[in-house]
């Protein structure tokens, strides 16, 4: 026997769980393009870290073979 009632019900709960699938998707997107900024901006960080330490070292060791010569 036909329900136009069940009908409407399912209609309306596939359109609910269509908009949800689509929220999430949306959310994913925007997880992965933060993640790859925040990876960047650590990148960057380490990269200025191996510097500064290279250039301290390298001032360190100056200091350190002139104070001795």
């Amino acid at each position: 026997m036909y329900d136009p009632f069940a009908e409407e019900e399912r209609k309306t709960k596939r359109e609910r769980l269509r908009f949800w699938r689509n929220l999430s998707r949306v959310g994913d997107f925007y997880a992965w393009l933060i993640g790859a900024v925040v990876v960047f901006a650590l990148l960057a960080l380490l990269f200025s870290l191996f510097t500064f330490v290279r250039q301290s070292a390298t001032v360190f060791l100056n200091t350190l073979l002139g104070g001795i010569q």
